[in-house]
């Protein structure tokens, strides 16, 4: 279900935005950076910081999950069932040292989440509806907006 460029766009994306519903049924929107690939059909991130997501995916485990690749204006929506491990868990354990090697040893991961995808949507700018409209020119455009040089 992963393509090779959805997992490109998770790479380099460096933050994606993860929806799941508080018990009195409103959203809860939560960023994240710390989402990963780890086979074709599943992702995994670490709770950091996200006590209400994680209380959220505890009581229903449905989640969706944008990432965007900003300078593209393209990426993909994410829909799944998500599985929350706790300390003592191999799939936790492995993604902690995995965590402390990326983001240094001092770095505390509450959790592993992993998501069990579902669906896989396109999410793709309007502006590719112009047909003089190329993903190089839109990144030129935004790499410049944004003062990033390639």
């Amino acid at each position: 279900m992963l393509t090779d460029d959805m997992k490109s766009i998770i790479k380099n994306a460096n933050l994606a935005f993860f929806a799941t519903i508080n018990e009195d049924g409103s959203p809860n929107l939560s960023p994240k950076s710390t989402l990963r690939t780890i086979n074709g059909n599943s992702l995994i991130f670490a709770n950091l910081a996200s006590p209400g997501t994680i209380r959220n995916l505890n009581r229903d485990p449905r989640i969706e999950i944008n990432c965007v690749d900003i300078f593209s204006r393209r990426g993909y929506r994410f829909t799944g069932v998500a599985t929350v491990h706790v300390e003592g868990e191999t799939t936790f354990e492995k993604f902690k040292t995995q965590m402390a090697k990326e983001l240094g040893p001092k770095t505390i991961v509450y959790n592993a989440v992993t998501i069990q995808i579902k669906k896989v949507s396109p999410i793709m700018s309007p502006a590719y509806n112009n047909p003089n409209v190329t993903e190089e020119r839109l990144r030129e455009t935004y790499l410049k907006k944004y003062g990033v040089s390639s």
